[in-house]
C-alpha cells in the first residue's frame, strides 16, 4: 500500500524550500495539508549550513504528512557551504543512485522522485525506491518530454506496469502560446498510459508573470491547459499541478525596487493590485489591499490566512503585508488552498479559520 494513493489525489504542487513557499503552506488549514500530496524541491534552507535545516522546516510547515522530495537542480553558488556537497551527493548516479535510495529510506514519510538523465538510466534505483511500496513519482522535464514512451516502458517493466506511479509532465515557463500544445501533451498522455496502464500522469506548469508594468490581471494558462487535456482525454488518472503560483524560474535581479504589489489568486485568473512608485511603502502595501477589498473579484467569506492578512493590510496592521515577500506568501497560500479545493467549490469555506488579532 502506498504511502498516498494516487486514485485520491487531486493537486500536486511543485513547492522550493524558500520562505515565502514554506510560510504560504505553514499557515495553510490541517485539512488542506492532509488533501494536496506535494513534491518538495530539495534545497539549503536560507543560509544554513546542512540540509538538516531545510528538513525541519519543512517539517514544521508540512508534519509528518507523505510528501514526494527530489533535490533541486543545481544553483550557482558564492559560498558554498556543508549542504551544497549533501546535495550533490544525493545527486550522485554511482551504484544506482545510493546515496538517493539511502536517504529515502532513512525517511519513512518520502515518496521518491526518481533521478535519471536519460532513459537508459532506468534501472536499479528504481526497482529499490519501488520496492520500498510508497508510491514513486517520475519527474519529466519539458526536454524529455519528446522521450517519455520509451521513458515509461522501461519504468513499466520495473514497477508492474507502473503500480503507484506518477509521472509528472513538467512544461515548466508557460505562455499563452503553449495552449495551442493540447493535443501535443493529449499524445504525451496517452503514450505514457498505453506502456504503464496501471500509472497516473500529472500536469505541470508555471504561467506567472515576470512583469507587472500595464498587467492588471492574468489568467491561471496552467490550469487552462490542464482542463482542456483532460477535457479530451477524460481519463480518471490524470492530476492537476503546478508551481503554487510561484515561478518556474527564479526571477533575476533587476535595478531599483519593486513597487509595492498585492496580487490576489481565484481559481483561473490573479488579479494584481500594483502602486505606481516605490515611496511610503507601507502605505502603499495598506492602499493596494483596500483596492482589492473593493474590487469585484474579492471574495469576503474566504477566510484563510492569506485572506485575513490582506485585510489586516488594509486596516494599517503593521504586522500584515509590509514586503513583497510576505505579499508572495499570501498570493501562495491563497492558491494553493483554491486549486486544493478547484474540484469542491463549497469545500474551500470549510475552513474554521477565524480572525487572528
Amino acid at each position: 500500500m502506498p504511502l498516498r494513493p494516487l486514485n485520491d489525489v487531486g493537486y500536486i504542487p511543485l513547492l522550493s524550500l524558500r520562505p515565502s513557499e514554506m510560510q504560504a503552506l505553514e499557515e495553510l488549514p490541517e485539512r488542506d495539508k492532509d488533501t494536496m500530496f506535494p513534491l518538495f524541491l530539495l534545497r539549503p534552507w536560507t543560509s544554513a549550513h546542512n540540509l538538516s535545516s531545510a528538513l525541519s522546516r519543512l517539517e514544521s510547515a508540512y508534519g509528518d504528512r507523505a510528501c514526494i522530495v527530489s533535490p533541486c537542480d543545481p544553483e550557482p553558488v558564492e559560498n558554498r557551504r556543508p549542504v551544497h556537497d549533501e546535495l550533490d551527493e544525493l545527486r550522485d548516479a554511482a551504484h544506482g543512485y545510493e546515496a538517493w535510495c539511502r536517504f529515502i529510506e532513512d525517511h519513512p514519510n518520502f515518496v521518491p522522485a526518481i533521478q535519471y538523465t536519460v532513459p537508459e538510466e532506468v534501472g536499479d534505483e528504481t526497482e529499490r525506491l519501488h520496492e520500498l511500496g510508497r508510491g514513486m513519482l517520475v519527474h519529466v522535464r519539458q526536454q524529455a518530454i519528446p522521450l517519455v514512451a520509451e521513458l515509461a516502458e522501461r519504468i513499466a517493466a520495473h514497477c508492474n506496469g507502473g503500480e503507484d506511479v506518477c509521472f509528472l509532465l513538467d512544461y515548466e515557463k508557460f505562455t499563452i502560446d503553449l495552449l495551442g500544445r493540447q493535443l501535443m501533451a493529449r499524445g504525451s498522455v496517452q503514450s505514457i498510459l498505453e506502456a504503464a496502464p496501471a500509472s497516473f500522469v500529472a500536469i505541470s506548469a508555471s504561467s506567472f508573470p515576470d512583469s507587472f508594468t500595464d498587467l492588471t490581471s492574468q489568467e491561471i494558462y496552467e490550469r487552462i491547459f490542464y482542463n482542456g487535456v483532460n477535457a479530451s482525454l477524460a481519463s480518471e488518472r490524470l492530476i492537476y499541478s503546478d508551481r503554487g503560483s510561484a515561478r518556474a524560474e527564479r526571477a533575476s535581479g533587476g535595478s531599483g525596487e519593486i513597487p509595492p504589489r498585492v496580487d490576489y489568486a481565484q481559481e483561473t485568473q490573479w488579479k494584481f493590485f500594483r502602486a505606481a512608485d516605490t515611496s511610503d511603502r507601507r502605505g502603499s502595501y495598506r492602499r493596494q489591499a483596500q483596492r482589492l477589498m473593493r474590487d469585484d473579484c474579492w471574495d469576503p467569506e474566504l477566510r484563510i490566512w492569506g485572506t485575513q492578512m490582506i485585510e489586516r493590510t488594509g486596516l494599517g496592521d503593521a504586522a500584515a503585508i509590509g514586503s513583497q515577500a510576505k505579499a508572495t506568501a499570501v498570493r501562495i497560500n491563497i492558491h494553493l488552498h483554491l486549486q486544493t479545493f478547484y474540484d469542491d467549490p463549497e469545500g474551500k469555506y470549510e475552513t474554521d479559520e477565524e480572525w487572528r488579532d
